[in-house]
């Protein structure tokens, strides 16, 4: 509302006014109005605004009036023309410069790292007796070993592999790899798009404006309430403090009041819708008046049309509002024992792949050592074969002479 000195003539706009207008004109007939001003105070509620028409001393109201069934004994509402529900409004979580870290727990980093080395090393026995890339001095091969293992988080390894046992323990480790990134990509990405919120511990208190239908919903929610807030200055001031310093953690108010406020303030703070547990704004009319029915059906043909919400882009530009419902959590921290069967499967193949590089040169030693024996043995007795008939030849030789 703005007073023109000059003129003598009071403005009224906002988008209540602007919905008001728009139904009106349209209605098939003329209607005749002005406006009065109302101040919603300490010494007068809406309530007393809705009950002064009821009285007749008002024809009509035209603001923010929320329907409930209360006022509907004495009033009449039209069709609401806002968003149904109350919303909490709430202070975004400051940037965390470790929040990559928070996708997976403090066991499951260590295990992963384990197993890069593991596997690098499992794949340096194997592969150095045959292949030039791993060998060298020690310190090159403690540098190949940890150059494979962790250039495989990002599929960059470069080194060919002579030994089908290294390919095999390779492939199972890359396959366990695209799980691992795959899963926590999904948990930062999820993280970083709702904010964890947890106002149900204790020392968290909200607000609610006064005479407002919310004090019912924070008092079903079980929360700490402290002394109504009234403005968007005071609702700012508060969430910035917190709890913890004299402020609150969040804002309970209906979602046309929290549009507001995010059109104030457009960065550092989120609306998280709750319930449909009111039923909006609509128009008041007294009880019999005709203009119930026809402003209704006005309004719903606006919200057909796309109309409200060009309205509410009007005076709500400034944010595009973030609502998410109060089922919506963040996924947990991803733990070691959520993918212990993934690490098994890891380290089952590579404990007999290397068991396979180990136990074949054995074998095929063994297999030497007896083949060695063997032909010692038919040597051996071949010498004796010999030494005999040589010994009888000559005892022979001796006879004859």
């Amino acid at each position: 509302m703005n007073h023109d000195i000059q003129t003598n003539r009071t403005y009224f706009t906002g988008f209540c006014i602007d919905v008001f207008e728009a139904a009106i004109r349209a209605l098939p007939y003329e209607v005749n109005y002005d406006f009065v001003p109302f101040e919603i105070g300490i010494n007068a509620s809406h309530n007393d605004l809705v009950y002064q028409v009821f009285n007749q001393t008002f024809d009509a109201v035209v603001g923010d009036t929320t329907i409930t069934s209360e006022r509907s004994q004495n009033v009449c509402f039209t069709t609401p023309y806002t968003d149904l529900g109350v919303g909490m409004l709430v202070s975004n979580e400051k940037e965390d410069m470790w929040i990559f870290l928070r996708p997976l727990s403090a066991d499951l980093w260590i295990t992963s790292a384990g197993f890069f080395i593991l596997t690098g090393f499992v794949v340096w026995v194997i592969e150095r007796p045959v292949n030039p890339e791993f060998q060298g001095t020690p310190s090159q091969q403690i540098g190949s070993i940890l150059w494979f293992a962790f250039s495989t988080l990002v599929f960059a390894h470069r080194e060919k592999l002579l030994n089908n046992l290294a390919k095999f323990v390779v492939i199972i480790w890359v396959f366990a790899v695209l799980i691992l990134t795959s899963s926590y990509t999904a948990t930062l990405t999820s993280i970083m798009t709702v904010d964890q919120i947890q106002l149900n511990s204790r020392g968290n208190y909200i607000v609610y404006p006064s005479g407002s239908p919310t004090q019912g919903v924070v008092k079903n929610l079980n929360f700490k309430g402290q002394t109504p807030l009234n403005s968007v200055e005071e609702y700012a001031d508060a969430l910035s403090r917190g709890s913890k310093h004299g402020g609150v953690s969040a804002i309970v108010d209906e979602v046309p009041y929290i549009k507001i406020f995010l059109a104030h303030y457009p960065t550092g703070y989120s609306m998280i819708k709750h319930e449909s547990s009111t039923n909006g704004f609509g128009f008041v009319f007294r009880k019999g008046s005709k203009l119930v029915h026809d402003m209704s059906m006005q309004i719903q043909q606006m919200r057909e049309e796309g109309k409200l919400i060009e309205m509410e882009k009007i005076w709500f530009h400034k944010r595009t509002i973030l609502m998410f419902d109060n089922t919506t959590s963040v996924p947990n921290t991803l733990n070691f024992h959520t993918f212990r069967g993934l690490f098994l499967v890891t380290g089952v193949s590579s404990a007999f792949a290397l068991f396979i590089f180990i136990i074949f040169p054995l074998k095929e030693k063994w297999y030497a050592v007896k083949k060695f024996r063997f032909r010692y043995r038919v040597r051996e007795k071949l010498q004796r074969v010999r030494k005999f008939f040589s010994h009888k030849v000559s005892n022979e030789n001796e006879e004859n002479q």
